[in-house]
């Protein structure tokens, strides 16, 4: 499946399929799109109402952050500002043409034209989407501690959380009745603290 029809397909039963945005062009550096205007969408008879045009710009820019990410990242808007500048009336169709100002590594800054039929400007909206980091699970968060670290830095970590975890098991033992799951808990802690010893020395 090619980008556009998967980042379609991704819309289905959601509120872009609702508004009837359709992509026509998809690329890291420029996303367009279509929209039909129907009297189901207009603020008065006939006109469009502002909020579909910003949702228009709201969903392109959102696709084009998402062509620029990987490793299971995701985003959200944090900023966007419309300028309107003129109407769009019922059967016309809209093309938002969103471009990049700025693509970084925690946001980025996109610009959609919005234009009616004859190429007239509708719209212009610029938007801030940050880049949310994929959700790590608590191996892969310790994992990402050691990452670029030299193995003498890696050793002197790991035996931090080595005696960290003796702490823990100590203040468990202190609040524990059970006098067996005390001593396992004291046990487990002389563990954690051999274990940093032996790293702090090699």
């Amino acid at each position: 499946m090619d980008v556009i029809a998967t980042m379609q397909e991704h819309c289905k039963g959601l509120f872009p399929e609702l508004l009837g945005i359709r992509f026509l062009e998809a690329t890291p550096e420029r996303v367009t799109a279509s929209l039909t205007v129907r009297e189901d969408l207009c603020t008065v008879p006939g006109v469009l109402h502002g909020g579909a045009i910003m949702a228009l710009a709201d969903t392109l820019g959102a696709y084009a952050t998402m062509l620029n990410v990987g490793n299971g990242a995701s985003t959200t808007t944090i900023e966007s500002k419309t300028n309107f500048l003129g109407p769009a009336t019922t059967g016309t169709t809209l093309v938002g043409e969103c471009t990049a100002l700025h693509r970084g590594r925690r946001t980025m800054v996109w610009q959609t034209r919005v234009t009616g039929d004859g190429g007239r400007t509708i719209a212009m909206v610029t938007q801030t989407q940050i880049v949310l980091p994929a959700h790590q699970s608590p191996q892969e968060l310790i994992g990402s501690l050691f990452a670029g670290k030299s193995l003498a830095e890696q050793k002197a970590l790991l035996a931090t959380l080595e005696r960290g975890g003796a702490a823990l098991y100590r203040a468990w033992a202190a609040e524990e009745s059970d006098a067996r799951v005390r001593a396992d808990l004291l046990a487990a802690a002389t563990r954690e603290e051999d274990n940093a010893r032996v790293l702090e020395k090699s």
